[in-house]
Parts: C-alpha cells; sequence; structure tokens
C-alpha cells in the first residue's frame, strides 16, 4: 500500500513543484509590482519590465508597453543604441515627423558629462513611421524609450502638459 502510495505521488510531483514556482513567481512579481512607490509625480521606466509607468503621489496613473534601445541599456556614448539608465528631466512634448510626439529626455546629465558620457536626442516617443508594425515585438530605437502606438505617446504627452511634469526615472 505504501508502495502505490509513493508511485502516486511520483506522478503527482513534478505538477506540485511547478505550481509551487507559478505562486513563488506570481508573490515575487506582486512585490516587484510597485513601481510607483516613493515616486510623487514623474514617470518610472522597467527597462526589465519593458513597461513605462505615469505615477502621480505615489500611485500608478498608467501604463504603457515599451521597446528599448537595440543596444540594450546604460548609455554611456552617442552611437551605442543603449537606452539610458537613472534619473532626468523632460522637456516639453513636441511633434515629430518621424514619431508623431517626442518627449526629450535630458541625457547626458552635468555629472554624466563630467564624466565622458556623450549623447543626444534621447526622449519618450510613439511607433516609428516605418516599422509601424514591428514596433512592440523587439528593442529597435537608437536609445530612446517607444510606446506601441500613437494615442499611447498623445495620452502620455497630454499627462505630462497637465500635471506638469519634469522628471522621469529609469531603471
Amino acid at each position: 500500500m505504501f508502495r502505490k502510495y509513493i508511485l502516486r505521488m511520483r506522478n503527482v510531483a513534478p505538477f506540485l513543484v511547478v505550481f509551487i514556482f507559478y505562486c513563488l513567481l506570481a508573490a515575487c512579481q506582486a512585490a516587484a509590482a510597485e513601481p510607483c512607490e516613493g515616486q510623487k509625480n514623474t514617470i518610472v521606466v522597467d527597462t526589465a519590465q519593458h513597461r513605462l509607468w505615469t505615477c502621480r503621489e505615489d500611485n500608478k496613473v498608467g501604463g504603457f508597453s515599451i521597446s528599448i534601445g537595440r543596444g540594450g541599456i546604460d548609455k554611456q556614448k552617442q552611437g551605442d543604441e543603449k537606452t539610458p539608465l537613472g534619473e532626468y528631466p523632460l522637456g516639453t512634448p513636441r511633434l515629430s515627423v518621424q514619431f508623431g510626439i517626442f518627449i526629450p529626455i535630458g541625457y547626458p546629465t552635468p555629472e554624466q558629462k563630467a564624466k565622458g558620457f556623450t549623447g543626444s536626442d534621447v526622449g519618450i516617443h510613439g511607433p516609428s513611421r516605418t516599422l509601424r508594425l514591428a514596433n512592440k515585438w523587439f528593442d529597435w530605437t537608437q536609445g530612446c524609450i517607444a510606446v506601441e502606438t500613437d494615442t499611447e505617446i498623445s495620452e502620455i504627452a497630454r499627462w505630462v502638459k497637465e500635471q506638469n511634469i519634469n522628471r522621469i526615472v529609469i531603471k
């Protein structure tokens, strides 16, 4: 009888292990899912999750899927195609022929310039007019943060203007 029990458990054990793993994974993601905690009025970008969050008084106002630089993260020089990490000022949203709307990010900061970081024209923008169908499927920018649709970038730009948001945190 004990042997039958062991044989039955051997068939169930892999499913139990997978179930426990997914429960732990979900708990970890829930714990890490508070990107706006400690962020008053700002935009927070989580490059690992490919998400942009609009935050007001420590609360999420909106969330968007993003693409980042095709070179990855931690931009340090012009042309490395990486998205910068850190805290930056935001510029005023403006129209862009190439991306619909472009919101400038103040990269590099004066401290980064002193360390030799180079680059310019980094921002949050809408979909590329040439890659329209592939905007969400892979990281394709030259270091910017791109949302999938014109509606999304319009919503973010409107929120930045209305709430007078002037800061972005990229991690």
